[in-house]
Formats: structure tokens, C-alpha cells, sequence
């Protein structure tokens, strides 16, 4: 008799994996083309918390906007839940984003300007009713609980809330749509430190709690140590190595030292 096939931890987890391989991609027209990508190879799994590092204008973003289907690469594969990322937008886009979630860098910008917090809770669970599980009369209170906002913030407009419980109404309106993962670009460079630093700690818990896998932007060591994440540096349009980082951070601070200065 034949016995049924049997997945282990490791398949398991390559099934649930977000995968770039051999991703190339150039932008700008005529003589100002250049190489953004070239041959970018990452994988993020469930649970997983990753920074990406860099420059400014090396191709961070870029690599989310690839994820995100927002930008097509010339060479090179992504592949979402063991599919390929054109096929889930060629036959169920709706789908993708409830696997995949960005949080953006400046909050006040992605949120709807003339619309109050309920409303922007509200819509992304009527957008997807058809496809999430039965409707959850608490689903909007939990999201705001995970992100320790108080229900008096559904009354009022993005302008209205602080840089910091901006990031955070984007965060829950993420979380609505129960993602494996979540996308964000420089999410505390917009805050202050002290603001930077909680949401930082909220994404790491959510992270553990929840069995997220976080694929962070940053130019910021410390971030990457609060998110207790690997780092992975993109200098000619490549990635390096996994990284832990502290090690970046010490990285950091050698520097620094070297010019007979303290870092910031």
C-alpha cells in the first residue's frame, strides 16, 4: 500500500517562502538607463525578519516595488507561496495582497487624506469579504489592539494623529487582511526616536507572535537591531550575505571611530 507523502518542517517552510532569483532590472530611458538590479537572489520565510541595506538611491525600494508587482523585471523569477508573482497577478492580484502587505515611509502621505480611520479600516475588509473568513464584527478592535491604538482614533482623520499612531493605523489596516508578510520602506524614518523605536518593537512582536516575515528597507542599524533581524547590504545593484545585525552595527561604529568621531 502506498503510504501518503509526508512534508517536512523544511518543505513546509519553502512553500511559504517569498523568493527572488536571478531579479535584473534597468530604468530610465536612452543614455540615462541604468542598471538598478543585477542578478538580486533573497529569500524571506514565515517568521523571518530581514533588512535590506544600502545607499541612498541603490535599488532598496526597487526590490519592494519587484515584490509588490508595481515594477516587472527584466531577468529573473519571484515566487510567492510556491507560484510566480505574474501568475498571481494575472489570475488573483486580490490574493497577493492578502499574502503580502507594504507599509510605507511616510504614513500621512499613504493614508486616505479626506477619509476617518474607520473608513480606512472598513474598506480593505469589504474590498476582500469574499475571500477572508466569516465576518468578524471585532476584527477592526483587534487590529487596533494589536497596535495599541485606543477606538477613539476611528473618528478622526490621518491629519488629526500623530506621526507615530499614523504608522500605526497602517500597520492594523495591514494586519486586517491577515498577511504572511510584510513590506516596509523605511518604516520609522519619518518618527522620531523614541517613536521609531516602539514601532520598531511592535513590527519584531508582531513578527514573533504572529509568524510574520518582515522584508525591511533601511539605512539604519539600529533598526535592523531593534527588529533583532539578518541584513543583507546591496552595493552595485547585488546583494551580499545574510548578516547578523549587530554585526553591522559594530561595523557602524568602527567607522566612525576611524575618523576620530562617535557615531550618532
Amino acid at each position: 500500500m502506498t503510504q501518503p507523502k509526508r512534508w517536512s518542517r523544511k518543505q513546509a517552510w519553502t512553500w511559504n517562502v517569498l523568493e527572488l532569483s536571478g531579479i535584473a532590472l534597468s530604468l530610465g530611458q536612452g543614455d540615462r538607463r541604468r542598471d538598478v538590479l543585477r542578478s538580486i537572489d533573497l529569500q524571506v520565510g514565515p517568521g523571518e525578519r530581514v533588512c535590506v541595506a544600502g545607499p541612498s538611491g541603490a535599488g532598496k525600494s526597487t526590490i519592494l516595488r519587484v515584490l509588490l508587482g508595481l515594477l516587472r523585471p527584466d531577468r529573473g523569477s519571484v515566487v510567492v507561496q510556491g507560484r510566480l508573482l505574474s501568475h498571481w497577478l494575472d489570475t488573483d492580484p486580490l490574493g497577493l495582497r492578502r499574502l503580502i502587505q507594504p507599509v510605507f515611509q511616510n504614513p500621512l502621505a499613504a493614508l486616505p487624506q479626506r477619509a476617518k480611520v474607520r473608513w480606512m479600516l472598513e474598506e480593505p475588509l469589504k474590498l476582500h469579504a469574499k475571500s477572508l473568513p466569516a465576518a468578524d464584527p471585532t476584527a477592526i478592535a483587534s487590529a487596533l489592539a494589536q497596535v495599541h491604538l485606543d477606538p477613539g482614533v476611528l473618528d478622526r482623520f490621518a491629519h488629526q494623529l500623530s506621526g507615530g499612531q499614523q504608522q500605526r493605523v497602517a500597520i492594523a489596516r495591514a494586519l486586517l487582511l491577515r498577511p504572511q508578510f510584510l513590506l516596509a520602506d523605511e518604516p520609522t524614518s519619518a518618527l522620531d526616536p523614541a517613536t521609531g523605536l516602539a514601532v520598531a518593537q511592535l513590527l519584531r512582536n508582531l513578527s514573533v507572535q504572529q509568524g510574520l516575515g518582515l522584508l525591511v528597507v533601511t539605512h539604519d542599524p539600529a533598526l535592523a537591531c531593534h527588529l533583532d533581524a539578518s541584513v543583507t547590504h546591496l552595493q552595485a545593484g547585488m546583494l551580499g550575505p545574510k548578516q547578523g545585525a549587530q554585526h553591522w552595527l559594530g561595523a557602524e561604529a568602527a567607522a566612525w571611530q576611524s575618523l576620530g568621531m562617535a557615531p550618532i
